[in-house]
């Protein structure tokens, strides 16, 4: 298996390629990385070539560290069939002696993997046996919530727990309407109304929060049809922004923020989703992504109420496979050391 990386002008082929796969992600998208490159990121792609057929992408970031050394990451990558063991057993190899041999005079702490798979025990045996170790915790939410849109609005309610359909009916009888805006829709003013909520709601959650100017760049790199900014109102009042980027049928809701209002925080929340959902049904998508959910029956767990939120949607949930290292130096284990001591093993958003 051949690797070879990704110049300018071959876009249109890696993304296409990442389209068309059945474990496309934003993260892994052209433009995701570009927005990385503005902060502190290096953005590199590269392809796997069997027999001269693309099977395979991966966007690798690299991020310069103190004292000259540098991590690589690759956020939900590689992108391949990684249903196909074989192809995964080639593949990983390739891409560390590929990785290796552009180390040269470089002060590298590690590569880092989180792939797009589900968890289960036979793959990450295959990664290990490939030389990675796993990470004690990922970068991005471990586990997510994905909801079918293909079904029709009456199938995808019936599957709503119960409680859910209630509190969508009355914040229905309340007014509730959602205003969407696209791409160079979303103005300074309505970015600046989003970030103070998405700001005000980390701080109540303890999410890692991201710079105002990621969104100011994001809003700018992505196409129209790749962005959505969601404004949840009652007579007038906003209560809730979310901010949703679409890769062909999937969509993500990465990033969201919701007031408190005495008359409404209860269950506005449940209607202002369904809005959300309908309008991304409307728009193609086929799955929507939660993004993010804690584990199973932990009621002490920090993500338990806004799981409970989250699931009483129905949907699938999802256990990626983890995050697992080709250590590089001999400083990593003290880099995992204090990873341990000093950041969450959770963390509710982190892209």
């Amino acid at each position: 298996m051949e690797i070879i990386e990704f110049r300018n002008n071959d876009k249109n082929q890696y993304t296409q390629f990442l389209l068309n796969s059945e474990y496309k992600d934003i993260l892994q998208s052209w433009e995701w990385g570009e927005v990385k490159s503005k902060f502190n990121w290096r953005a590199e792609r590269l392809g796997f070539f069997k027999n001269g057929q693309l099977v395979g992408t991966v966007q690798i970031l690299e991020r310069k560290l103190p004292f000259g050394f540098s991590l690589f990451y690759a956020p939900r990558g590689p992108v391949i069939d990684w249903h196909d063991q074989e192809l995964v057993k080639e593949a990983i190899p390739a891409l560390i002696k590929n990785f290796k041999q552009g180390l040269k005079n470089k002060k590298i702490l590690f590569l880092r993997l989180e792939p797009p798979a589900e968890k289960n025990e036979g793959l990450a045996g295959i990664l290990k046996d490939c030389g990675l170790k796993e990470y004690f915790k990922t970068v991005q939410p471990p586990s997510t919530l994905l909801i079918d849109l293909s079904l029709s609005e009456n199938e995808l309610i019936k599957k709503f727990r119960r409680t859910a359909r209630n509190l969508i009916h009355r914040s229905e009888r309340d007014g509730i309407s959602i205003e969407t805006l696209s791409g160079s829709q979303i103005d300074s003013s309505r970015l600046k109304g989003f970030y103070n909520l998405y700001r005000l709601t980390g701080k109540r959650f303890s999410f890692p929060l991201r710079p105002y100017k990621q969104f100011s760049v994001l809003a700018e790199e992505m196409a129209d049809s790749n962005i959505r900014l969601y404004a949840a109102k009652i007579k007038g009042l906003v209560l809730a922004y979310g901010l949703v980027l679409l890769f062909k049928d999937r969509a993500s809701y990465i990033w969201g923020g919701t007031g408190r209002h005495k008359d409404y925080s209860k269950f506005f929340n449940y209607g202002y989703v369904w809005e959300m959902l309908k309008d991304l049904k409307r728009a193609g998508a086929k799955t929507f992504d939660f993004w993010g959910l804690g584990p199973e029956d932990d009621k002490s767990h920090p993500w338990h109420g806004f799981t409970l939120f989250k699931t009483a949607f129905d949907g699938r949930r999802f256990d990626y496979a983890g995050a697992f290292d080709l250590p590089l130096s001999k400083f990593y284990p003290l880099f995992k050391l204090a990873d341990k001591i000093v950041t969450p093993k959770y963390r509710a958003t982190s892209s």
